[in-house]
C-alpha cells in the first residue's frame, strides 16, 4: 500500500497527494484497500463495534418500526440497506419480520449493498435461508425504488474528506507529500478549491491557530446518488458527528480524522497503511442541508439513545428474566441496557429521520409512529 501512495504522490505535479486521494486510496483500492481485504473488520476479532455487536435487538428495532410505517401504508415493504457490513444487522431485520410480520415478511424486498466482496460473501453465508435479498456492490448498480425506506448505518463517516488547517492568519490545506528518506508526511499548502473555500465560509469556521477540520467532500457525492434511487419514501442514517455548534468545543480543535486498528484509536493515520480503519465524524447540518437542496424533508433528529426508545426499545426488556447470565432473556436484557444506558454506545451515535415526497398529513402519522416512549 505504501509504494501505491508512493506511486501517486510521484506522479503528481505538485508532488503531494489530497487526504481525498489518500482515503481513497487505503479504504477503497480494488485489492490492497481496507475495506476490500478478506480479515475481520467488525466484532472482537475486528477493529471496530456497531450497534449490531451488541446483539439482535438493534437490528429488530428498526424492524419494527419499519413494519410500522409498512402496516399503515406510509411505504411499501422495500428496505434498502446501504454498507451491510457483516450482514448482522440485516439477520436481526429479517429474521424479526419472519417470526413476527410474516405477511409483511412474504412481500418484503431487502436490497443489500456493500463495496466489500469479503462483506457480500459473508452477508449471503449468513443469510442463506432468506431468499428475498438482493445483494450489489454499488448503489450505481440499484434501479430506482419506488415509496421504501433506504438505511444506512455508519456509511458517512467513512467516505473521503479534504482536510484544512488553519495557520499564520489562514486556512490551509493538509496534503501528503514524501521526506528525504520516502516516508509518508504532512505539508500544508495553499487553497485553490472553491468547494473547500465555500464550505469553511458556508459554516462561519473563521479559524483559530492549529484547528483543523474535515471537509466531507465525499458525503454530498453519495448523498446526491442514495436520495436519486428513491422516487418517494424514507431515508433513516445513522452515524456519529457534531452539530455546527458542537465543532467549536475547544477539544475538537484538531478535528475527527482517526483510524481504528485492533480496536485502538490512532490518531497517527498515516500508519498501519490499509489495515486500519479511517473515519471522521460527519457535519450533521450539512447532511441535513443536502436533504433541502432536494426537496427532502428532515423530520426527525435525535441521538441513537433517544431515538431507539422513541422507537420502542422498552419493549424489548423482559421482565423478571432469568439471572441466568448465559440465558437468552438475560443476554436480550443486557443488550437492551447497553443500548439505552446515558454515556453507553449510542450516546455515541445520532439518527436523523429524512422524508422525501411525502404529504403532510403522511409526515404527521410517521411522527406518530415513532413517539413510543411514554417516558418522554
Amino acid at each position: 500500500m505504501k509504494n501505491l501512495i508512493i506511486k501517486e504522490i510521484n506522479k503528481s505535479k505538485e508532488h503531494f497527494i489530497t487526504y481525498e486521494q489518500f482515503i481513497s486510496l487505503v479504504l477503497y483500492e480494488s485489492e490492497k484497500g481496507y475495506y476490500q481485504m478478506n480479515d475481520e473488520k467488525i466484532g472482537r476479532k475486528g477493529d471496530f463495534y456497531t450497534s449490531s455487536s451488541v446483539g439482535t435487538v438493534y437490528g429488530e428495532v428498526i424492524a419494527a418500526t419499519f413494519c410500522r410505517f409498512v402496516k399503515c401504508k406510509l411505504i411499501e415493504p422495500i428496505f434498502i440497506e446501504v454498507g451491510g457490513g457483516n450482514g448482522r444487522f440485516a439477520s436481526s431485520f429479517l429474521s424479526y419480520c419472519e417470526k413476527n410480520e410474516f405477511e409483511i415478511y412474504k412481500r418484503l424486498t431487502y436490497f443489500l449493498i456493500d463495496a466489500s466482496d469479503y462483506h457480500r460473501n459473508l452477508q449471503q453465508e449468513l443469510l442463506a435461508n432468506h431468499l428475498n435479498i438482493n445483494y450489489f456492490s454499488h448503489l450505481y448498480e440499484l434501479e430506482q425504488i419506488n415509496n421504501g425506506m433506504v438505511f444506512s448505518n455508519e456509511l458517512f463517516d467513512a467516505l473521503t474528506v479534504r482536510v484544512v488547517e488553519y495557520s499564520q492568519n489562514e486556512w490551509h490545506e493538509v496534503v501528503i507529500t514524501l521526506d528525504e528518506q520516502n516516508n509518508l508526511k504532512e505539508n500544508l499548502v495553499k487553497i485553490k478549491d472553491s468547494e473547500i473555500s465555500d464550505f469553511l465560509c458556508r459554516n462561519n469556521f473563521d479559524g483559530k491557530k492549529g484547528q483543523r477540520v474535515e471537509i466531507p467532500v465525499g458525503m454530498e457525492k453519495m448523498y446526491d446518488l442514495l436520495q436519486s434511487k428513491l422516487s418517494k419514501g424514507i431515508i433513516l442514517t445513522v452515524d456519529y458527528g457534531f452539530t455546527r455548534e458542537e465543532w467549536d468545543a475547544p477539544h475538537r480543535i484538531k478535528g475527527s480524522l482517526r483510524g481504528y486498528y485492533k480496536h485502538e484509536l490512532k490518531t497517527n493515520i498515516l500508519d498501519n497503511l490499509g489495515a486500519m480503519d479511517i473515519t471522521t465524524h460527519i457535519h450533521w447540518d450539512e447532511l441535513k442541508r443536502f436533504g433541502t437542496m432536494y426537496n427532502i424533508e428532515n423530520l426527525y433528529f435525535s441521538s441513537q439513545r433517544e431515538a431507539l426508545l422513541d422507537f420502542g426499545l422498552l419493549n424489548w426488556l423482559i421482565p423478571h428474566a432469568q439471572s441466568n447470565p448465559f440465558s437468552s432473556e438475560y443476554k436480550q436484557n443486557r443488550s437492551v441496557q447497553s443500548l439505552m444506558m446515558p454515556g453507553g454506545i449510542s450516546d455515541s451515535f445520532q439518527m436523523l429521520l429524512q422524508t422525501k415526497g411525502m404529504s403532510t398529513n403522511e409526515q404527521f402519522k410517521l411522527n406518530e409512529l415513532i413517539s413510543l416512549n411514554e417516558y418522554k
